[in-house]
């Protein structure tokens, strides 16, 4: 796992991502198209074009944003001379406004106005673009707090936001004085088209997780929200429901993000679609937000490192939330994928992959242990551990153009009920009561006197990697139905539960279900078991699936012995 050798910092940036824009485009040495005019036979004006990008956030669809290759089209000079149009301006006048218009907005030392114009334009005021040159209030002042026409007067909100350059009152009284070009309606439109203007960059600069720091009012630049992703809640008591709510677990959507609003260049497996995970916490609390950051930036995680890496966080309190985290969006979670892909072709080729994913996620599994605070020598509390390992918390991405396998990487995420874990498990009673709903739950949740530890989700890493190998060995239909259906059989205590254990009357016992050892009995008959995997299942029989908490293998130890066996294949 070679990319995970430092943490990243999370650094707040409030000027929505615009120097990292910058920094972005002198990097890789972007230039301006907008210099060099619009393709032949284009004779749209610059509202034309300004109005017909106007797109609206799916978030709030009553929040609308200028995609920023559009918005910059305000500094070509073809377009803004036509946009100044005839006016009682001298053509030196014009062309010195030009000059300042259309200097390249990555120049330093130099303000931009060319957000501002476009506002303008937008309000059929162009022409006003010489007062704010004129007051120095330029692209960095955005954006302005709310102006009103009061009287023969206006009047400027108190409200002032962070994310700008302060301006005396003094210049907003100046700057919108004349009542003939600033018309209630003209002010108005001024106050909800310059957060139209301003909708941030997203990118994810070396060694930091950028935290964007907006205000309300700002526009996300996504094109499309689709699938939320709901966590099954039908089979939780009401209580753990209502404890849910009340935590920091959030929602997760697919969001795409307009292409010239983010970059993440090092992303080797997006797909082209602009499409990202974002997850909404439903928590405002600081801390919960906190929490949930500190455990992913530890290290610098990337995909090949089997860990789901977080790209940028946002902190926007609106009516959606408050705190949002983006990710890379994956071709589908583990089951998914053994559906869809996995039991197409599931000969022998695909074993060196398994071994090899097999290995990742254990790996992966191990840092995410090791980044907890041991300081007591204690396996516990159970904040340590990662509380929701499951085919669905296992994502599937796929490499462009990379086919079959060879662009085939399996990656561990916490999309599930981890923040909810860590929230909660302090109380053994909650713990209890939740555990019963999960069918890979190590029996320490029910025996009495038991700890839930590190080592809980060894066992349910066990239980996925049985799956796993259920399905290579006899098809998806024997995980989804066959398997379950036997272990929910009826116990000696006449209980029907989907787990891989029974637990004694007097709940201070239990042992693997005689079902489970059936049924790895059973697969290791099986033609298609290897060498490799009838190792590996005595493996996950023997020491994952282990009742004794102690007799079960670190999750090191784990990615250790599986490397061995795979440098047997």
């Amino acid at each position: 796992m070679s990319g995970i050798g430092y943490q990243r910092h999370h650094t707040k940036y409030h000027d929505r991502g615009n120097q990292i824009r910058l920094d972005h485009r002198n990097a890789h040495n972007l230039d301006l198209i907008v210099q060099n005019g619009l393709p032949p036979r284009d004779n749209r004006t610059l509202s034309d074009i300004l109005w017909e990008a106007k797109t609206s956030c799916p978030l709030n669809s009553a929040n609308c944003f200028i995609p920023f290759d559009k918005l910059s089209l305000a500094l070509n000079r073809h377009l803004a001379q036509l946009a100044l149009g005839p006016s009682d301006i001298s053509e030196s006048k014009k062309e010195a406004l030009l000059n300042k218009i259309c200097v390249d907005w990555s120049t330093p030392g130099h303000p931009s106005f060319f957000r501002i114009f476009a506002i303008l334009v937008m309000c059929d005021n162009p022409g006003c673009i010489s007062k704010f040159i004129e007051l120095k209030i330029d692209d960095s002042c955005l954006p302005l707090p709310n102006i009103e026409r009061k009287g023969n007067g206006i009047k400027v909100s108190s409200l002032r936001y962070e994310n700008s350059r302060k301006i005396p009152n003094s210049k907003l009284e100046e700057l919108f004085k004349d009542q003939r070009v600033w018309t209630r309606n003209n002010l108005n439109s001024f106050n909800s088209y310059q957060w139209w203007a301003i909708a941030p960059f997203f990118s994810r600069p070396e060694k930091i997780i950028p935290h964007y720091v907006l205000e309300a009012n700002d526009m996300l630049p996504f094109t499309e929200k689709t699938n939320k992703i709901d966590i099954d809640m039908q089979s939780l008591d009401q209580d753990v429901k209502d404890l849910m709510l009340q935590g920091g677990f959030g929602d997760v959507f697919i969001v795409k993000l307009h292409p010239s609003h983010y970059s993440f260049h090092d992303q080797p497996y997006s797909d082209g679609s602009h499409s990202f995970a974002l997850k909404c916490l439903k928590s405002r609390n600081p801390a919960e937000f906190k929490l949930e950051v500190d455990a992913l930036r530890k290290y610098n995680y990337g995909i090949d490192d089997h860990l789901i890496p977080l790209l940028a966080t946002i902190e926007k309190d609106d009516d959606v939330g408050k705190y949002y985290m983006l990710f890379p969006k994956a071709n589908g979670d583990l089951r998914h994928f053994w559906e869809r892909q996995f039991c197409i072709n599931p000969d022998d080729s695909l074993i060196p992959w398994m071994a090899k994913q097999s290995v990742g996620i254990a790996g992966a599994l191990s840092i995410l242990h090791k980044d907890q605070n041991m300081d007591n020598g204690q396996d516990f509390p159970i904040y340590g551990r990662h509380g929701d390992i499951k085919a669905g918390n296992i994502l599937w991405f796929a490499k462009p153009g990379v086919p079959g396998p060879e662009g085939w990487c399996l990656v561990l995420s916490d999309f599930g009920l981890t923040t909810f874990h860590r929230a909660i498990s302090i109380s053994i009673q909650t713990a209890s009561k939740l555990s019963r709903t999960i069918t890979y739950q190590a029996p320490e949740f029910e025996l009495e006197g038991r700890k839930v530890s590190r080592k809980s989700d060894i066992w349910a890493l066990g239980c996925t990697f049985l799956d796993f190998i259920t399905c290579y060995i006899r098809g998806y239909d024997a995980v989804d139905r066959e398997f379950p259906s036997i272990r929910g059989a009826l116990d000696k205590n006449s209980i029907s539960e989907d787990k891989f254990y029974w637990i004694s009357k007097d709940g201070r016992s239990a042992k693997l279900k005689p079902s489970v050892k059936e049924w790895i009995s059973d697969l290791r008959q099986r033609p298609k078991c290897s060498e490799y995997l009838r190792k590996f299942l005595t493996f996950i029989e023997v020491k994952m699936l282990c009742i004794e908490v102690a007799g079960r293998p670190t999750a090191s130890d784990v990615a250790h012995y599986l490397e061995s066996l795979r440098k047997t294949l």
